[in-house]
């Protein structure tokens, strides 16, 4: 990996990981306690993981380059008005937020092992979306 200033590619990303999956999660909460919100915007929404899915394909990360894909597109989705989000698709968007996030935990050579143990569960979660 290249190093920047003393922080890897890997770092890089946990770094933009966890900042855009805390305004995910915060964007999703809010949307789940009111859904008829209209002060709730989908545009960040759908910015912070189209910005996730982007750091994550900069280091390869392919396992959440599609899960965050997955992501965009519910957003995307909305924001067209082909989609309404209900309780269940808010849950399934957490539910993605909470697997990116736990990989932005990681060290970076605990990835592989992480992927093959929550592949199924992320598979599961795409194919929800």
């Amino acid at each position: 990996m290249s190093d920047l200033g003393g922080f890897s590619m890997f770092d890089l990303f946990r770094e933009e990981a966890e900042t855009h999956c805390a305004s995910l999660e915060a964007g999703l909460l809010k949307l789940e306690a009111d859904p008829g919100d209209g002060g709730v915007a989908i545009e960040p929404l759908m910015r912070a993981a189209h910005s996730v899915k982007g750091a994550a394909r900069i280091i390869g990360l392919d396992i959440a380059v599609g899960l965050a894909h997955a992501m965009e597109d519910v957003f995307v989705a909305v924001q067209d008005g082909k989609e309404v989000l209900v309780s269940e698709r808010v849950d399934q968007l957490l539910s993605g937020t909470d697997l990116l996030r736990s990989l932005s935990e990681l060290d970076e050579t605990a990835i592989e092992g992480w992927s093959t143990q929550n592949g199924p569960r992320i598979a599961e979660t795409i194919a929800a979306l």
